[in-house]
């Protein structure tokens, strides 16, 4: 975080924010300014002679009426803004993200809390807006089972723990979220919420709106009670939330059901590649061959599909090369099959990074990452080579 970064904090409360600002202070290196909203102005900007890095703002038991008259007064650029409400409730979240947050807080709130929102934007402040290629990776099974959101999950989380790259993975299975069972939390939004409300969210908003993994990769799923009774009519709606999205992060994977119907389709307009995950059965090649076929026919060039061979077994009776025969000549991809590590990484919800960084899967799994725009393998064997010339010069060091 650069030692320069000037926040404000605002409230109308006016011991809490003071005590706030020292907690901050003895745990960051900050510059802090305070300032009580009384009677007016509920704009914690209004009238200021100065423009503060970053604006957190804590709300109190009126903080409704607040948001409210912020989004009338409010105009021009304006620093990034952090709402902090121990009450808080999905009406204020929304009122907070219309009024352009980047990020929400609530319940009890820790020092450290506020501290590490401040780090991330200061972190996003710094990047130059066109300094990375955003790119938009699509996973489907060619047959039921075949693994495709487990592969998804797995790069989405290697992307951002290996590769450093803001990530966000999208489901868009309306009747059956598996995102909060891999990574063993619960989504704070649906799909459904954030498709109603895009017209109003601007690319660094939508970043509340996201369930955040500890490792820092942000979900989104369909909730339970999210129906949508025409997928056709939110077609506009998606492909507006996945531009907004690729406005804001590095890369966007998204986990798409088997099928392609209108509602799908922007996923295939934008995706810069499409994973087609099979197994080594003659049924998953029929219908993988089938679904490359409507993806051509929907625009989609070989040069854009990959296949990945899930549970690869090197003592079947299809190999590879029948696969490759069969499926337009592409390259195949393989994770190898280790049904007890994968399935405890599923069961436990931890990522197979975290879980068996050393399993055969998981280095597939790498491998996968960075021929898909990440740099995990690139950076694994960059530390290897390190460590073992780190080891050769000990040794010289000892013998001399």
């Amino acid at each position: 975080m650069p030692l320069d970064t000037h926040v404000l904090l605002a409230s109308r409360s006016a011991k809490p924010i003071k005590k706030l600002a020292k907690q901050i202070e003895e745990i960051a290196d900050l510059k802090v300014s305070t300032r009580h909203i009384v009677n007016g102005h509920a704009d914690p900007l209004y009238g200021l002679d100065y423009q503060p890095d970053v604006v957190v703002l804590l709300l109190n038991d009126r903080g409704h009426v607040d948001l409210e008259a912020m989004l009338e007064e409010q105009s021009g650029n304006r620093p990034p803004l952090i709402v902090l409400a121990e009450d808080g409730d999905s009406g204020t979240m929304r009122l907070a993200m219309q009024a352009g947050a980047r990020d929400f807080l609530h319940g009890p709130i820790t020092p450290e809390d506020v501290v590490e929102s401040i780090e991330q934007i200061s972190q996003q402040l710094a990047k130059e807006p066109d300094e990375h290629q955003h790119e938009l990776i699509a996973f489907v099974n060619a047959k039921g089972g075949s693994g495709a959101t487990f592969i998804a999950s797995n790069v989405a989380h290697v992307l951002k723990t290996a590769s450093n790259k803001s990530t966000a993975l999208l489901s868009l299975d309306m009747q059956f979220d598996s995102l909060s069972q891999y990574f063993d939390t619960d989504l704070k939004h649906g799909l459904v919420e954030v498709l109603e409300a895009v017209d109003s969210l601007d690319a660094v908003s939508l970043d509340a709106y996201m369930t955040q993994h500890h490792s820092g990769l942000r979900m989104l799923a369909a909730q339970p009670e999210d129906v949508i009774q025409c997928h056709a009519d939110q077609a506009e709606r998606l492909g507006m939330l996945l531009d907004k999205m690729a406005e804001y992060y590095e890369h966007v994977i998204v986990d798409m059901p088997r099928r392609v119907d209108p509602y799908h389709l922007p996923v295939l307009e934008r995706a810069s590649r499409v994973v087609v995950v099979v197994q080594q059965t003659l049924g998953h090649i029929r219908d993988a061959a089938r679904m490359i076929q409507i993806f051509e026919n929907y625009g989609v060039g070989k040069s854009q599909l990959m296949v990945v061979a899930n549970r690869y077994n090197k003592d079947a009776t299809i190999t590879i090369d029948d696969m490759s025969r069969a499926l337009h000549d592409l390259d195949i991809e393989v994770i190898p099959s280790d049904f007890q590590t994968v399935a405890e990484s599923i069961d436990l919800g931890i990522p197979m990074h975290e879980h068996a960084r050393s399993s055969s899967v998981t280095k597939a799994l790498l491998q996968l990452e960075t021929k898909l725009g990440g740099n995990s393998a690139e950076t694994s064997k960059g530390f290897l080579q390190k460590a073992f010339t780190n080891i050769l010069r000990k040794g010289q060091w000892s013998r001399a």
